[in-house]
């Protein structure tokens, strides 16, 4: 045995026991303070930024702690640490028969305990019970961390804290409180302690019986009644098995108490959630682990569809993505998020194939980069946007109805999700509605029809439905003031309502054939605009007076002739010259024979209508043959009342009345040079 220069110390502890002492405690205690800190958190208002910086900094010391431990105790002193260990574990009757006596102790302060080597019973136990913790510890620590689902891991390791509790509170207390073993304490730090000690409650270590070992080792006498000897000795062993009863019950109580759930008032299954629940989550439903969670860590889809009913009835329907997604749910949806009341729904919106979902992106609805531009709802309660249960059945599910369901529910018979006006439009006016739109109408926008509502240019504010279209002036004004009725398909076409296009024929659908020159006679010509620069249709096309020539001709004659009789002399095809059906020698009093058939009419008939026999003598006279006067109003000349009884009333007679009034004595129609034979 070492020995010191000092007869009164003994070497206790090699140096390799004194790191391996230190490597676990200096961790254990920075653990048991940062996990009792986190428990606290569960009963205090500490912001979840603090809480993560405890579990960082708790799975740090935790990470530094298990792998120290295993180099110091397998790579320092490691047959010193294993032969420990074996005494450890070398349980036996010597053991139970001083636990046993320990016990009996509590009662019978007179009780002996049998005298102990190097270790004690309780030491040894205290002993298991730190290699016990650094298992544990270690493993339920890491399933927690990298199988954080297995539920048991947490009730077990929380029951762990509580039985560390106790342990390392009564080690706390033999070692800085009670007299009889806090001299002992130096000697982890430099590994030799009082050799009274030693004696007193390690005497096999030094070869000796206990109660010979005060008298032969104690230079001073420590005490002088032997019953007092007793006494200390059995109240110090009684406080380690008290310690370890302690251990014992409060890790079973502590692992109870979270498995029933309720404390101080609060759910207890909240101090071993690694974080808050998401705040959609955070509902009285699941206020116990197991709501969710099997003791094993499955966490079984079936119990997330007892409250999400629509993704199990896609489940069933193998509809849509989670229809068709073979993952369990937690593959995508991490619950106990590491931020504050944070998203659960993980996934990456840039290889989220949409097309996989019950609702496919198409034409513009592929354009939307924004999963919450559609996304909107909120479940009650919950922080992240809803991403299932949306309805789209209908487009009005989404888009507002400019409408005003005046159209009904079904927006595809018009529109499409390329695009919903214009070019992108798939209603057929001629297909999908009860009027046709042909001729001019085929070209007409929506909008000269559909009227906007007043104030707006949305288009989806006219009406589409119960517009009446059965007469044309329900659309169109009619310029005719309906003098010509209701209805205007009797004229007009769709092509166009003027012109060329106005399938009304005059001498069809009139009274009155246009024929002749009258067939070339433009409309405006007869029907003037009311007034004049107005439209055509604002002419009078009814009750016209036709039975006359004057009631739409200026008479030229100026009442030579009775109205009625213009025809004749004149024809519709012209109203002189050739198409002239007069006949001088037929239709009037005077014939025209020989020369006088080459005269020119207003050789004889002027406009001179006060002395015209005069203007015609003078015509003659010059011989002009009708070309003195320009006048080009031919109808205006006098066409009656003309005499023409003797020669002179249209000619100059050369003889002065010589030979009397009769000319044709001498004179022939043929040439009135040539003396005619005069009879005998």
């Amino acid at each position: 045995m070492e020995r010191n220069s000092n007869p009164n110390l003994f070497r206790r502890f090699q140096t390799s026991e004194i790191i391996l002492h230190w490597v676990n405690a200096i961790p254990f205690l920075l653990l048991l303070l940062s996990g009792g800190l986190m428990i606290y958190a569960r009963f205090s208002d500490i912001s979840g930024e603090t809480l993560n910086l405890m579990r960082f900094f708790h799975r740090t010391v935790a990470a530094i702690w298990s792998i120290a431990m295993g180099i110091t105790f397998f790579f320092i002193g490691p047959r010193l640490n294993l032969s420990n260990l074996r005494e450890f574990f070398g349980l036996g009757y010597d053991d139970a028969k001083w636990m046993f006596l320990a016990v009996k102790a509590i009662i019978d302060h007179k009780v002996e305990i049998p005298p102990a080597g190097k270790f004690n019973t309780g030491q040894k136990v205290n002993s298991l019970l730190v290699f016990f913790y650094v298992i544990a510890f270690t493993v339920t620590g890491a399933i927690m961390w990298f199988f954080g689902t297995i539920l048991l891991a947490w009730y077990l390791h929380a029951a762990l804290f509580f039985m560390a509790i106790t342990t390392v509170g009564g080690h706390l207390y033999l070692s800085f409180i009670n007299p009889s073993t806090r001299v002992g304490l130096w000697g982890i730090f430099h590994g030799w302690v009082p050799i009274q000690y030693i004696a007193h409650h390690h005497p096999l270590t030094l070869g000796y019986k206990r109660e010979h070992a005060v008298e032969d080792f104690s230079p001073e006498k420590r005490h002088t009644d032997p019953s007092e000897k007793k006494l200390e000795s059995s109240m110090f062993m009684s406080a380690e098995v008290v310690i370890l009863l302690m251990t014992i019950v409060l890790g079973i109580v502590g692992f109870s108490i979270f498995k029933k759930g309720v404390t101080l008032g609060k759910e207890f299954n909240s101090i071993i959630r690694p974080n808050q629940l998401s705040k959609a989550h955070q509902l009285k439903e699941l206020n116990k682990c197991t709501a969710c969670h099997e003791y094993t860590g499955e966490l079984k889809d079936e119990k997330c569809m007892e409250c999400h009913k629509i993704i199990r009835q896609r489940k069933e329907a193998k509809s849509g993505y989670h229809g068709n997604n073979k993952g369990k749910c937690i593959k995508c949806h991490r619950e106990h998020p590491a931020e504050a009341l944070g998203k659960i729904i993980k996934f990456e919106k840039e290889e989220f194939d949409h097309n996989l979902a019950t609702f496919r992106l198409t034409g513009k609805h592929a354009e939307i980069k924004e999963c919450e531009k559609c996304h909107k709802g909120r479940p009650k309660g919950a922080a992240e946007g809803l991403y299932v249960g949306m309805k789209y059945e209908q487009c009005t599910d989404c888009h507002k109805d400019p409408h005003n369901n005046g159209l009904g529910s079904k927006c595809e018979t018009c529109h499409t999700d390329a695009g919903w006006k214009g070019k992108d439009l798939k209603f057929d006016h001629n297909k999908d509605s009860k009027y046709r739109l042909e001729g001019k109408h085929a070209s007409a926008k929506c909008i000269d029809c559909h009227k906007p509502k007043q104030g707006s240019t949305d288009m989806g504010t006219a009406v589409f439905k119960g517009l009446k279209y059965d007469l044309c002036t329900v659309c169109h004004k009619d310029p005719h003031n309906n003098d010509l009725g209701s209805k205007c398909e009797n004229c007009h076409v769709y092509s166009s309502w003027q012109g060329k296009d106005v399938r009304f024929d005059h001498n069809r659908d009139s009274k009155y054939k246009l024929e002749g020159k009258h067939a070339s006679v433009k409309c405006v010509e007869c029907h003037k605009p009311r007034p004049a620069n107005a439209a055509l249709g604002t002419a009078q096309f009814r009750n016209m007076k036709f039975k006359l020539c004057t009631d739409c001709h200026k008479d030229q004659h100026n009442g030579q002739f009775k109205a009625e009789k213009c025809r004749p002399c004149h024809t519709m095809n012209s109203w002189r010259e050739k198409d002239l059906n007069f006949d001088h020698n037929k239709d009037s009093k005077y014939q025209l024979l020989e020369r006088h058939k080459e005269l020119a009419c207003a050789d004889c008939h002027v406009t001179d209508k006060k002395n015209a026999n005069a203007a015609i003598k003078e015509l003659a006279k010059k011989k002009t043959g009708g070309k003195a006067k320009k006048d080009t109003k031919f109808g205006t000349a006098q066409l009656t009342d003309i005499e023409f009884k003797l020669c002179t009333d249209c000619h100059e007679d050369p003889h002065k009345e010589v030979f009397g009034a009769d000319c044709s004595y001498c004179h022939n129609l043929t040439d009135w040079k040539q003396k005619k034979k005069r009879r005998k």
